[in-house]
């Protein structure tokens, strides 16, 4: 297959082993029983030292030099273990994380033949990537191979046939394993740095051939006895099609157990971004969760209805707010506060009145509710009632406007962690006077890519 630049990384122990069979021959008239800690105090080293050489080679490769357009793209990753001992790495299931926190991740970088980049198809909703994936780790023997396969359409979004170029990295910390113990070390001996780059051609399909590229996924998620389709879920989430959006509606239902976290199908859903796919979010929000008791109040957790309702949010359509204005009429906490807050998000007077009308709530959890929800909202227009708000009689209310107040404007006023009357007396006042300074000129500030809740 085509490589360019491509290349298979291996590192040798050879001068380490030289310098080891150096120092046993100095020591090899030693008792068996000082021997190795002989070695240890010759090689100046801990015995954990000893541990840390590991050999491998590692790369990254393409399935194949041609893909159909609308079919998925696979780059694989490929590890093994070229030493005579074993080593480990944490594993995460191969699917795209936009957490930053994460550095071991491959990072992929298509382009196309003028050297443009690709459109990110990073996972929208931009909420998406939680709880998704699986952590653990993998040990590999002497000899052995460990692969990964990582769809490449998570990263960049191929529209047309043409010629491609690839740039795929990934800095992989190898932990040695003590062979006394078979415990895992937890000093790194080695980052297995892979960078490779490749060109490859997508050419025209027909409808007829892109179906046919997803009929495994398909048989793979209707296949009951295949226990973790975490491969195909990725795929079909990933790359939604209208022509299997009746199986992705049935991937909601809920399994004995489940066989993949149905927050990615809600996702999935929502990138296919079509009136019918909306239209099963919005009747999943309605309905609620079928795992969940259906003789409960619309107030139970039920962490699959918020989190459609999250999705619904960060979409935004004010055709939504009928339904949510319904819900909450009727809805018990903690479902009837999601759904003020996510009213903030719906820029549309349908929208604003019920969130003011929140403000003046016996219930103090509305009221706190509604102020995040007005805070949601991001305009200038809502600080006078955000102000109002730190003369509430409940001290949770009034510590709630305090936050919504800096979160909307960057100002702070520092409370302590229970603040006393005085302390609430004298954020209210420097509030109203820092208002009076900047009302004239402030303008909000952007909102963050990712709603925050």
């Amino acid at each position: 297959m085509p490589r360019v630049g491509g290349r298979e990384t291996h590192f040798s122990a050879a001068l380490s082993r030289m310098m080891v069979e150096m120092i046993f021959t100095v020591v090899r008239s030693a008792r068996p029983d000082l021997q190795l800690s002989l070695l240890f105090l010759l090689a100046g080293m801990n015995p954990a030292a000893a541990f840390a050489q590991v050999d491998y080679s590692v790369h990254f490769e393409l399935e194949k030099p041609t893909f159909q357009l609308g079919e998925p793209i696979f780059c694989r990753y490929v590890i093994r273990n070229t030493g005579g001992a074993a080593f480990s790495f944490r594993y995460r299931s191969p699917t795209r994380n936009l957490a930053t926190d994460y550095t071991q991740d491959p990072q992929f970088q298509v382009k196309d033949v003028a050297g443009k980049p690709l459109p990110d198809a990073g996972p929208r909703p931009c909420g998406s990537p939680q709880g998704t994936a699986v952590y653990g780790s993998v040990t590999l023997p002497p000899g052995k191979d460990h692969t990964e396969r990582w769809l490449l359409n998570q990263w960049a979004q191929f529209s047309a046939a043409g010629t491609y170029h690839l740039r795929a990295e990934r800095r992989l910390a190898l932990f040695p394993i003590d062979p006394q113990t078979e415990n895992h070390l937890d000093k790194p001996a080695a980052f297995a740095l892979a960078i490779d780059e490749f060109s490859f051609q997508v050419v025209p399909s027909t409808p007829a051939q892109v179906e046919a590229a997803f009929h495994p996924y398909l048989t793979a998620i209707a296949n009951p006895k295949d226990p973790d389709p975490a491969e195909a879920v990725t795929v079909l989430t990933s790359m939604p099609q209208p022509f299997f959006l009746d199986q992705l509606v049935g991937m909601l239902k809920p399994g004995k157990p489940d066989r993949w976290d149905r927050r990615d199908v809600v996702n999935g859903l929502a990138r296919l971004d079509t009136p019918a796919s909306w239209k099963a979010i919005l009747k999943l929000f309605q309905e609620g969760d079928a795992a969940v008791d259906s003789g409960s109040k619309n107030g139970d957790e039920d962490p699959l209805r918020s989190y459609a309702l999250l999705v619904l949010a960060e979409k935004g359509d004010s055709a939504f707010l009928p339904v949510l204005l319904e819900m909450l009429s009727k809805s018990a906490e903690p479902l009837r506060g999601d759904i003020l807050r996510a009213l903030g998000f719906f820029h549309d007077a349908q929208a604003f009145q019920p969130l003011f009308d929140n403000l003046h709530s016996t219930r103090m959890t509305d009221r706190m509710d509604a102020i995040l929800g007005l805070k949601n909202l991001g305009t200038k227009e809502v600080v006078p009632a955000l102000l109002a708000e730190l003369n509430d009689t409940e001290a949770p209310v009034e510590q709630v406007a305090n936050f919504a107040l800096e979160g909307l404007t960057g100002h702070e006023e520092t409370l302590s962690a229970n603040p006393t009357r005085e302390e609430f007396q004298r954020a209210a006042v420097n509030w109203h006077a820092w208002w009076r300074e900047n009302a004239a000129t402030f303008s909000p500030p952007k909102p963050a890519a990712c709603h925050d809740w």
